[in-house]
């Protein structure tokens, strides 16, 4: 028996208003790539792990690929400093988005853990991979036709859904949710946020139907 959790996808209202401003701030950071190094191996084959050996692996057993990233730039680093020129432009609009979706869960009192940019061009990717927390989700920041969808898998049935996000989307979905980033196939560029964040509160309203319903 299990429950089917609901992934929400909503338009950030304020994304026409601050796109431009965003990708300044995030463009003028200096930050780099992200890629894995020789201190990853295969725990199947024991291969070193690179995006080459990854992608080109003959062993069908083998778990390279799931190891493999290349991310063309990430401020994962400083994902925990809120005095980073985007985060202020983003917070706080952000955060009351956040507060409307997460009533559609009956739920209240996000805590937000850590937030940071990744951008994508040619031949970059993120493979398979979870987050910690409660939740995770994404901001489609800059997104264009030729952009690969995000993937995730449904844990119990390992069925694969992809989503169709268009650029301004915000997709919030549970940490525990194996997702990835396909292999880039284009020039042009793939910019998101990315975030975890716990919640801490029920919805009032709904506290009181499950008083009234169930009692405490």
């Amino acid at each position: 028996m299990h429950f089917k959790f609901p992934i929400l996808k909503e338009k950030f209202e304020q994304h026409k208003e601050l796109k431009e401003d965003i990708l300044k701030a995030i463009n003028k950071q200096n930050e780099k790539s992200l890629e894995k190094t020789d201190t990853y191996h295969c725990i199947t084959c024991d291969n070193r792990v690179t995006a080459e050996v990854g992608f080109n692996c003959t062993n069908k057993n083998c778990l390279c690929e799931c190891y493999t990233y290349n991310i063309s730039r990430v401020d994962w680093n400083n994902s925990k400093d809120t005095e980073r020129p985007w985060v202020k432009i983003f917070g706080s609009p952000f955060l009351n988005h956040l507060d409307r979706e997460l009533l559609k869960l009956s739920l209240q009192t996000p805590q937000m853990v850590n937030l940071w940019f990744q951008q994508y061009i040619n031949n970059s990717s993120h493979g398979w991979h979870i987050h910690g927390h409660n939740f995770t989700g994404v901001y489609y920041l800059e997104l264009n036709e030729c952009s690969p969808k995000t993937q995730l898998i449904e844990p119990i049935s390992l069925k694969m859904l992809e989503i169709d996000a268009k650029e301004g989307d915000i997709v919030l979905f549970p940490s525990m949710f194996i997702h990835r980033s396909p292999l880039m196939k284009s020039n042009k560029r793939k910019t998101i946020i990315s975030f975890n964040f716990d919640c801490v509160g029920i919805d009032k309203k709904t506290q009181i139907k499950l008083k009234n319903l169930y009692g405490y």
